[in-house]
């Protein structure tokens, strides 16, 4: 039987000590391939380990969790996820998420299951070693990556910002903050010649923080230091340390007020990286976008303030409260940028609270290790330092998986090495008759636990390979065979069906009544309307999705239904100008001009500083025969006369062919090799009764695409008999 359990115990550290290598994943078969694939692992792994452990702990109480304030917190943090996703507006959404996020109350499940079987576990500081050793190891391999990323070995995946496997620079900043600590702790921990292997760690891994360019990370991590060097100075017994640590806040400080003094200098300007950092304030593009998002999030916690709106449906606050100035930004916004109003808002007052809890509970076991002698000075000092510095990052960002992980490990960690087992946590007496019942109970358990390794992952994952599997699809030209494999992943019915839905919905935008049989358009179509109605009805506060539905209707003519979607996501999000744009789309193409008019100024008068939408009003005015308000709109704005196929369409409707003449002009100035223009222009030419000059664009279509020559004399040849 001792056999069997060491065979249990071994593969359960091993699923722990596999965990770090998480961070190393890029699943390029799957949708979003920097997030999923991380995501499916970490979930399978946690629920293989959480079969072992309860397996363990049934027949060996040393296995139970130990007690303590760490403890209760995150099972309180747990807690209020499950009561937010209860009481928020889709509880659905809330629990699985989606790929892109991939967080949700299914995460957070499994980060407090990590959390258990982690404590449960690794028993010994010796074991805590290699494990720290481990993450520590994988961190150097994602630096490594990074510099190869700096040195243009291997391409980045944000512009010029290293992201090496996380695909996003922020998380890799933060990733790389938690471990430069790591790394210093581990450093102060050795004795002898092993310590200084810790150092090339730290600068390898602070060069690839820089070159992130992630403006919070490098800030926090500045301010976690200067907080662990006052700490040292405080509590420390080494004089040396204490020196050193002195040394380093003034040599902080001075370094801070060169920078803020050099600021607008050649030098700085010249550095992308100081760049980001010279130009905060409050007035800049970002900075002013999160304060408008900030706002708006404080806007939806009073109208919940107990529990929020739920996990994952920040996006409805977003849009219900949306500011017209945020059309700088990106149009769709699913977290605040910033945690704790992420909390605040999803999760209500108690969610932050005890999400705060995380860290106060944490600093508090920190510090009373250290007055125990568990923890040295240095270690109190830069735990609590690591601490303040991914607080400081979270201010400005949201979470991801590699950040949540390494947050549980150091929350364990110290539960692990601060609390006492339960005097009940005795182990079983060896010879002791084998309980049949305990046999049961753990079956059943870790049977359970094995079960969900398909029921929670294999649908997702399928789905997200079908997505891929469409995209490539349709690259191709196989449209029925796109249809198809968008058919086989919604139908895995998953959380994924969502994300699929909306694709599918761009694949039916791009290729109804484009494609040669038009069976199959009208098929596509079809299918596609029926499932974003299902969209609709399953998320029926999201506008996101009733756009899609509106966007639908207007490409296959049915503007009726576009504008009774439309006007119903506008009574949920009043000042979202894309709502309006659509509308007065819709109406314009129902020829209700003046209705569509009357919205696309609504749109316009919500922020006149928006150009496209002072453009999309004046095309309005052209539609409604309002020549003199486009004019006047447009006037000091680049007139009516630019390369765009809006007031291309606008003006040919009304049948103004000087406008249309004048604007194919500008097409063709700007794209002198593309024929079509010259063929539009042709006919402009010819309608209006000038042959020769129509036969002259039609000549110059045949010197820049030579293999029009046949096709092109044909049409002269009809212009001068005055047949076409």
């Amino acid at each position: 039987m001792n056999k069997s359990f060491n065979i249990i115990k071994y593969f359960a550290l091993l699923g722990v000590f596999l965990t770090p290598f998480i961070v190393l994943i890029v699943s390029s078969n799957m949708f979003f391939p920097f997030i999923t694939g991380k995501n499916f692992t970490f979930r399978i792994m946690v629920e293989v380990v959480a079969a072992l452990w309860l397996v363990l702990m049934i027949f060996d109480a040393r296995y139970r969790p130990a007690k303590g304030w760490i403890l209760w917190m995150f099972g309180a943090f747990l807690g209020s996820m499950i009561l937010s996703s209860i009481f928020g507006v889709n509880f659905y959404k809330s629990f699985w998420s989606n790929y892109e996020r991939m967080e949700g109350l299914i995460t957070y499940i499994h980060l407090f299951a990590y959390f258990i079987a982690l404590t449960a576990l690794l028993k010994t500081e010796k074991v805590w070693g290699w494990f720290l050793n481990t993450t520590l190891g994988v961190s150097v391999i994602v630096a490594v990556y990074g510099v190869l990323q700096l040195s243009g070995a291997l391409a980045t995946h944000q512009g010029n910002r290293l992201d090496a496997t996380l695909g996003n620079a922020t998380y890799l900043a933060i990733y790389m903050v938690m471990h430069i600590f790591l790394a210093m702790i581990m450093y102060f921990r050795q004795s002898g010649r092993a310590k200084y292997a810790y150092l090339p760690v730290v600068i390898l891994e602070a060069v690839v923080l820089y070159y992130t360019a992630t403006r919070g990370a490098i800030l926090g991590i500045m301010g976690g230091l200067l907080v662990s060097s006052f700490l040292i100075v405080l509590f420390s017994q080494s004089k040396k340390l204490k020196k050193v640590s002195l040394a380093f806040i003034v040599g902080i400080l001075a370094v801070s007020g060169a920078f803020w003094l050099m600021k607008d200098s050649a030098f700085v300007k010249a550095s992308p990286v100081l760049t980001r950092f010279s130009v905060i304030s409050v007035t800049e593009r970002t900075t002013e976008s999160r304060l408008n998002i900030w706002k708006m999030s404080w806007n939806g916690f009073k109208e919940k303030p107990l529990f929020g709106w739920g996990p994952e449906n920040y996006n409805l606050v977003f849009n219900k409260y949306y500011e017209p100035i945020l059309w700088k930004q990106e149009p769709w916004f699913d977290r605040a940028h910033n945690v704790f109003f992420d909390r605040l808002t999803m999760n209500g007052m108690f969610g932050l609270l005890v999400y705060l809890g995380l860290f106060g509970s944490g600093i508090f076991a920190v510090w009373r290790g250290k007055k125990k002698g568990v923890f040295s000075a240095t270690d109190a000092a830069l735990l609590t330092g690591m601490f303040g510095a991914y607080f400081f990052h979270n201010l400005f960002v949201f979470d991801n998986l590699a950040s949540w992980v390494l947050f549980t490990v150091f929350l364990a960690y110290i539960h692990a090495r601060t609390s006492k087992q339960s005097p009940a946590a005795v182990p079983q007496k060896a010879g002791e008759e084998f309980n049949y019942g305990k046999a049961m109970a753990a079956t059943v358990l870790a049977g359970g636990a094995l079960f969900s390794v398909y029921a929670l992952n294999v649908p997702g994952i399928m789905t997200s390979k079908g997505i891929i599997d469409a995209f490539k699809l349709s690259g191709t030209g196989q449209y029925r065979e796109t249809l198809d494999s968008f058919k086989k992943a919604i139908a895995y019915d998953s959380f994924g069906k969502m994300e699929a839905r909306e694709h599918l919905a761009n694949f039916a935008m791009t290729v109804y009544g484009r494609i040669p049989d038009q069976a199959l358009s009208n098929e596509i179509m079809d299918y596609t309307l029926e499932q974003m109605v299902k969209q609709t009805e399953e998320y029926p506060d999201d506008i996101r999705e009733m756009v899609f539905l509106a966007s639908l209707y207007n490409k296959k003519g049915d503007n009726v239904k576009a504008i009774e979607v439309l006007n119903e996501a506008i009574t949920l999000s009043p000042n979202k100008q894309q709502l309006y744009f659509e509308l007065g789309t819709s109406y314009i193409n129902s020829k209700q001009y003046d209705k569509g008019l009357e919205t696309l100024k609504k749109s316009f008068k919500l922020d006149q500083e928006y150009d496209e939408a002072r453009q999309i009003y004046a095309v309005g005015a052209v539609f409604a025969g309002q020549d003199k308000l486009a004019e006047e709109l447009m006037k000091d704005h680049g007139g009516t006369i630019i390369a765009d196929e809006r007031f291309l369409k606008a003006y040919a409707s009304k049948n103004n062919y000087a406008k249309v003449e004048s604007i194919l002009k500008k097409f063709i100035e700007q794209n002198p090799s593309e024929i079509q223009y010259r063929l539009n222009l042709a006919a402009v030419y010819f309608q209006t009764g000038k042959r020769t000059q129509s036969i002259e664009q039609i000549e110059e279509a045949i010197k820049i695409r030579p293999d029009f020559k046949a096709e092109g004399e044909v049409y002269i040849k009809q212009i001068r008999e005055g047949k076409i």
